[in-house]
């Protein structure tokens, strides 16, 4: 089929193009702005230790005890993916968690190691009082959990955990942006119901 074939078939039906173009687009800007409003979360949580270790040795400048920082962290990577770890958190929050399912739970937050001391912690709220809920409450479970790691330890430089306050940020999308993203699934979707419709004629 040429292409002057296909400009007629447009033609012919330009009213389904058209119409099918502002459904999607008005359909898009109805749904971000009935989109129930959110808050994105960043929290900081720095791993230090509750003392220094008194020794003569030679301590190849703290090496051994970067590793352990290093792979504390990892622990508290997989504690914040743990369901158990994030009912406790959303329990201490006054968040109801009863409707999430297990995957959700592990999911609930992001979580990613920026370096053997710090990670970082990443989660949406409804609001602003709620996301400062939940922060405070990852950091006493995580500092409840690295408590009861020291209950066990000997030595009085255990790990501590010590958070920054969090960056809360209302989530938004540039009015701009949900235009053009749905311009163009609009005619992606016109273009092959024109040809739909034509062919069942």
């Amino acid at each position: 089929m040429e292409l002057k074939e296909y400009l007629k078939i447009f033609k012919a039906n330009i009213k389904i193009f058209l119409i099918a173009v502002i459904l999607i687009v008005v359909g898009s800007f109805v749904y971000f702005g009935t989109k129930p409003v959110s808050y994105n979360n960043s929290l900081t949580l720095n791993i230090t230790r509750m003392g220094e270790q008194k020794t003569n040795a030679y301590q190849y400048d703290d090496y051994y005890r970067l590793q352990a920082d290093d792979q504390f962290s990892d622990t508290i990577v997989e504690w914040l993916k743990d369901p158990r770890t994030v009912a406790n958190i959303y329990a201490d929050a006054k968040v109801d968690a009863g409707k999430f399912s297990m995957k959700q739970l592990s999911g609930s937050f992001g979580v990613e190691k920026l370096s053997s001391q710090i990670v970082s912690v990443s989660f949406s709220a409804p609001t602003v009082e709620q996301g400062e809920k939940i922060s405070g409450a990852i950091v006493r479970e995580i500092s409840k959990n690295t408590d009861m790691l020291n209950q066990s330890q000997n030595e009085e430089n255990w790990f501590k955990i010590v958070a920054q306050d969090p960056v809360i940020i209302r989530w938004h999308i540039s009015p701009f942006l949900i235009f053009l993203a749905s311009l163009l699934a609009g005619i992606f979707v016109a273009f092959w119901l024109v040809l739909v419709v034509h062919y069942l004629k």
